[in-house]
């Protein structure tokens, strides 16, 4: 499929630094959460200050800074280092990345999927479609258009064949039931078919965290994960302060200021690091991002149209199938070239086609 002998060599020329970047579902839920929480809070201690202390009466200013205005100083300096500390503690969770060699090739047999991980270090919703059109590129499923918005996958390989593809595509394939020659899922938007895409999405997920450490490629980042369990120590600490348990509610300020400053340890991704062979392969499916979002000024060996197909379907893992269709024509002179194996004009639309069919729907 890419006989090129040099389409995988890196040119280290390029200037942009690749580090994928994303956000994940559950770092979105989580900040939403303590900013609701520590919103309330903060309402209830110290626009409504209720108590100092339990059993208190104390109310107005004085149960909100107390009776000595050097320990609301002291609060007040101790917020600005929390804060401080949480901030370098967020940038300390980020892995700092060489730059990515340039490559015209995906790392021999890394999927999408896995190529999308090994960057991000999590997949996004467009991995079932990608992985869907790399079975079809590979010849294992035949996808068919039905109707408007309604999509058939034919599971059409050969036990033979389905050894010779990657795990966690094999993994979407069980989940939809597509790996026997004959076997049908319909892709319709529906909630049915959205349900079984999400589980199948899970479980690729669920097998790409597995291979990454069968394989040694990631680990665990411990200074990560205590950055986490202090910050969420500290939520509950400032919802005590401000709710005037601890005492004035100004107390609970520094506990806020840490939270606040730490939000980004709950980033997704930071609570994993490469390992020398991560980065290794990282170099490559970072490299082979870098040329489909178009941040390199040539596409190599990509520039044959089997070449460029081969691809498209990784483009789409990284949402850039419209940016790499443009590289090609702006590089070539030519329109992007249209797959025999995806039945439809609309292949390079993110909302119409397959990329909408398959979309894992809530």
């Amino acid at each position: 499929m890419h006989g090129n002998g040099d389409e995988y060599q890196p040119d280290s020329r390029g200037e942009v630094r690749s580090a994928a970047q994303g956000r994940a579902s559950d770092a979105a839920r989580m900040h939403v959460a303590v900013a609701v929480l520590l919103g309330v809070s903060a309402c209830t201690g110290l626009l409504f200050p209720l108590v100092w202390g339990p059993t208190s009466n104390t109310r107005g200013l004085a149960a909100i800074v107390g009776d000595s205005f050097v320990l609301a100083a002291v609060a007040v300096g101790l917020s600005v280092v929390a804060w401080g500390v949480g901030l370098l503690w967020s940038r300390s969770a980020r892995e700092k990345l060489p730059e990515a060699p340039v490559r015209y090739g995906p790392v021999p047999g890394l999927g999408p999927a896995q190529t999308e991980y090994v960057v991000r270090k999590w997949i996004g919703d467009s991995a079932p479609t990608a992985t869907l059109l790399h079975l079809a590129e590979q010849s294992v499923v035949r996808l068919t258009s039905v109707d408007d918005g309604l999509w058939q996958i034919e599971g059409i390989g050969t036990p033979q064949r389905w050894r010779q593809i990657d795990p966690i595509s094999r993994v979407l394939a069980d989940a939809l039931g597509i790996r026997s020659p004959g076997a049908v899922f319909v892709a319709d938007g529906s909630p049915t078919s959205g349900y079984a895409v999400r589980e199948g999405m899970r479980a690729m997920s669920d097998a790409c965290r597995s291979w990454s450490a069968r394989e040694e490629l990631l680990v665990v980042s411990v200074r990560t994960w205590i950055g986490r369990a202090m910050a969420c120590l500290c939520t509950v600490l400032a919802a005590l302060g401000l709710l005037g348990v601890l005492g004035p509610t100004l107390l609970g300020a520094p506990f806020v200021a840490f939270v606040i400053g730490s939000l980004g340890v709950f980033a997704a991704g930071t609570g994993l690091r490469h390992t020398p062979t991560g980065r290794q392969v990282w170099a490559g499916a970072a490299g082979f991002e870098r040329v489909l979002s178009g941040r390199s000024t040539t596409i190599g060996s990509a520039a044959v149209r089997e070449c460029f197909l081969a691809a498209v379907p990784y483009a789409f893992a990284f949402g850039v199938a419209d940016r790499w269709s443009a590289q090609y024509h702006r590089v070539t002179g030519r329109p992007a070239p249209h797959p025999d194996w995806y039945p439809s004009p609309t292949l390079y639309d993110d909302e119409a086609g397959l990329q909408w069919a398959a979309k894992p729907h809530n």
